[in-house]
């Protein structure tokens, strides 16, 4: 019995943080595509809008990781100005999240993202990425 109480809460902790992801990552694939969707991003339903930011998220993940890694060691092997990283940091970025979008938009076919929509959302992803603690 002892076992079966552990086992039902690990279950109820598990569910309680994939529902709290779920309903941030909806949240957060609403918002991106409503604004790709001035773009020219074109979808058949809310369900593909979020399926589409959650498999470019779990694709684009390790990329982010690399090319997080990669601006702070050319930061520091080659001595460059924050700045420098920074912008490089950004470029690095949207170019990495904008070939996962364009990667997960060919081969899903309930969703149409227009170069310049994936382009934008690139773009603010990479901002918004950006670490805030130093200048």
């Amino acid at each position: 019995m002892k076992n079966f109480k552990r086992i039902v809460k690990a279950i109820t902790g598990y569910g309680l943080v994939t529902i709290v992801l779920i309903a941030i990552i909806s949240v957060f694939a609403i918002l991106c595509g409503g604004v790709m969707r001035v773009f020219g991003f074109r979808y058949n339903s809310v369900g593909s809008v979020i399926l589409y930011f959650t498999i470019v998220s779990v694709v684009g993940f390790p990329l982010e990781i690399i090319i997080k890694a990669l601006s702070k060691a050319l930061n520091s092997l080659l001595k460059i100005d924050r700045k420098i990283e920074k912008t490089l940091f950004i470029l690095m970025d949207t170019l990495g999240t904008g070939i996962t979008m364009a990667i997960v938009d060919y081969f899903m076919e309930s969703v149409s993202a227009s170069d310049l929509s994936i382009f934008v959302t690139s773009f603010i992803l990479a901002i918004l990425s950006l670490d805030k603690g130093e200048n």
